[in-house]
């Protein structure tokens, strides 16, 4: 039973990295939309921090499950939460660990919704920094009007080649 406690323990701790994540999403949505680059580049890093911190409890996670199931005889490729939740033995564990998966399942079903919103955001900046160099980079094009002494003939100059000048 202590490796489902430290199981629970680890859940926990992801729980609060993911909703560091979340609260780092909120805060990127808004640093995107005021374009602050400076801001986005510490967020990054706070971001790139908290993924390298999950995925070492993750890799502590999957030791501990596997370390319960081994001491139980259990073999199998891969191991749901739903499953060990299953199998647990008392129903305070069981219990624990239904609220460890639904609290993490919906901070990260809200992080991918932002996680999406933001990467439209970045597209969009894309799109929007594409399109300035683009236009700054074209090569002018040709007025459309003209020069309106270039196009009025000259009285005083000998017109050559009209429909009337012929000889009769």
């Amino acid at each position: 039973m202590n490796d489902l406690y430290t199981v629970i323990e680890i859940l926990e701790r992801l729980i609060t990295e993911h909703e560091r994540m979340l609260k780092l999403a909120r805060h990127k949505k808004d640093t995107l939309i005021k374009g602050d680059i400076d801001e986005l580049a510490r967020i990054l890093q706070f971001e790139s921090r908290c993924i390298n911190t999950i995925q070492s409890l993750e890799l502590e996670r999957e030791k501990h499950i596997s370390l319960y199931l081994m001491r139980r005889g259990i073999r199998r490729e891969t191991f749901y939460l739903s499953d060990l939740i299953e199998i647990a033995g008392s129903p305070e564990i069981k219990r624990e660990l239904s609220r460890c998966q639904k609290q993490l399942g919906d901070v990260i079903k809200e992080l991918q919704g932002l996680n999406e919103l933001n990467q439209k955001l970045i597209e969009q900046s894309l799109s929007f920094v594409n399109f300035t160099l683009e236009e700054m980079t074209a090569p002018p094009e040709e007025p459309v009007y003209q020069n309106s002494k270039a196009t009025r003939p000259n009285p005083y100059t000998k017109h050559s080649g009209g429909f009337f000048d012929s000889k009769a």
